[in-house]
């Protein structure tokens, strides 16, 4: 797999990094006594065994191909390790957690949200197609609370981050997400992607909470496994204080950031939600990084452009073909609207782990919408050949070029001021 070699040459700090997941406004809490260590250069994560042991640290992972590790110590050894001249930087490891979301019983059928976008019985603009539809062999990973077994889903795989012992949903978030992007019906909702593989990343418990270090675990072992397994895209549910630094985490001390970058470095999608704070998303990571794409969320309750469903189908679901209430977006005329673009995300209804299934809001459901069009982009003959930016690019044209109308209030077509939202994404020729 082509990698991308991050030559770290950055000078020891120790700031916090705050992250939840799912927008949390609420400050992660430290893992006490744990590290995550990123070494200089190109370090062996292995040369640095024995230094972390003669310092009083435990090697508690290793990240080989982001040369970096986890480490546990005593806080007196601290200034010794960072120190160290092996070391780029050191930044304490943090507790993240999901938000609680809304959730309602909904029955399964083809969501409004898959319709809207063109991936079901129409196109997105009240015109009926019959795409021949390839098999769908483009796998998506998500990085999440792991997937429920279900018959409707494709599970292909996956890999526990968590500590559980196995890649099984104990929350119901990540089997939401699954749904949205691949599931096939009977008994769940179909999905963006109908029987697209899925490879379930668990990087959160039952509570839907866990270390930083395991999201970099989630994002390593995608890293180690995308070309065997066909992975071209990975889900990320993560909007947290933070920015872009144009330098993968080098200049300001962010291994997520140094994570997502060794992805978008082998050609791989990485598809994040926006965030949920009605903000400008360039204080958020990862969706101010430039190697992502930034998901932000749009309401629809009927599957059809022009607004008329008379009222939202979940409590505070806002107008129907409006920007999200709740939806952080792109501040007009800045460089992170050219990596930014809208999906429906809310009262969105999918697979639960209970084996029920349920409506919840958020771009945490939006950017599940865009992964699923990704695996479909890369199995159509409209994608075939191109590589991660060229499919993204192709996403951001299309949804550009929709018909007059067919939008929604927020996008480019009527934009809201100093507010960039994106335009809504287009399964434009039936991918």
């Amino acid at each position: 797999m082509l990698r991308r070699r991050l030559a770290l040459l950055v000078a020891l700090g120790l700031g916090p990094l705050a992250l939840s997941i799912c927008s949390s406004a609420t400050a992660a809490t430290p893992v006490p006594g744990r590290y995550i260590v990123v070494l200089k250069g190109r370090a062996p994560v292995a040369d640095f065994a024995g230094t972390a042991s003669r310092l009083g640290a435990t090697v508690e992972r290793s990240f080989p191909e982001l040369h970096a590790v986890v480490v546990s110590l005593p806080t007196d050894r601290l200034p010794a390790l960072a120190g160290d001249p092996m070391v780029a930087y050191v930044t304490p490891d943090r507790r993240v957690a999901l938000r609680p979301l809304e959730r309602a019983s909904v029955a399964p059928t083809t969501p409004t949200g898959v319709m809207r976008i063109g991936a079901g019985p129409d196109n997105g603009t009240g015109t009926s197609v019959s795409p021949n539809r390839p098999e769908r062999t483009t796998a998506v990973a998500v990085v999440d609370t792991g997937i429920s077994n279900r018959s409707d889903l494709n599970v292909a795989g996956g890999y526990d981050c968590s500590g559980a012992g196995d890649f099984s949903d104990a929350n119901g978030h990540g089997t939401h997400v699954a749904g949205i992007i691949g599931g096939k019906g009977l008994p769940g909702v179909v999905g963006v992607s109908p029987g697209t593989p899925l490879y379930a990343v668990r990087v959160f418990d039952a509570s839907g909470s866990g270390p930083l270090s395991n999201v970099i675990c989630g994002l390593n072992w995608v890293s180690d496994h995308a070309t065997a397994n066909r992975i071209k895209a990975v889900n990320l549910s993560l909007s947290e204080p933070g920015s872009d630094d144009r330098f993968c985490g080098n200049t300001n001390q962010d291994p997520l950031h140094l994570a997502v970058c060794e992805l978008a470095g082998s050609q791989i999608v990485v598809v994040t939600a926006a965030g949920d704070h009605g903000e400008d998303l360039a204080t958020s990571i990862p969706a101010s990084y430039n190697e992502v794409v930034a998901v932000t969320a749009m309401a629809d309750f009927d599957g059809r452009p022009g607004g008329k469903a008379p009222e939202a189908t979940c409590r505070d679901g806002g107008r129907d073909d409006t920007a999200a209430h709740f939806s952080d977006y792109a501040a007009a005329g800045r460089r992170d609207q050219d990596h930014v673009i809208a999906a429906p995300g809310v009262c969105i209804a999918s697979d639960w782990n209970d084996g029920g299934t349920k409506a919840l809001s958020g771009t945490s459901m939006a950017a599940a919408h865009v992964s699923g069009l990704v695996a479909r982009c890369f199995d159509s003959d409209a994608c075939s050949g191109k590589d991660g930016p060229q499919v993204i690019d192709k996403l951001r044209t299309d949804a550009a070029e929709r018909p007059e109308g067919t939008g929604f209030d927020g996008d480019t077509s009527r934009p809201i001021t100093d507010r960039y939202y994106g335009n809504l994404v287009w399964d434009r020729r039936g991918y």
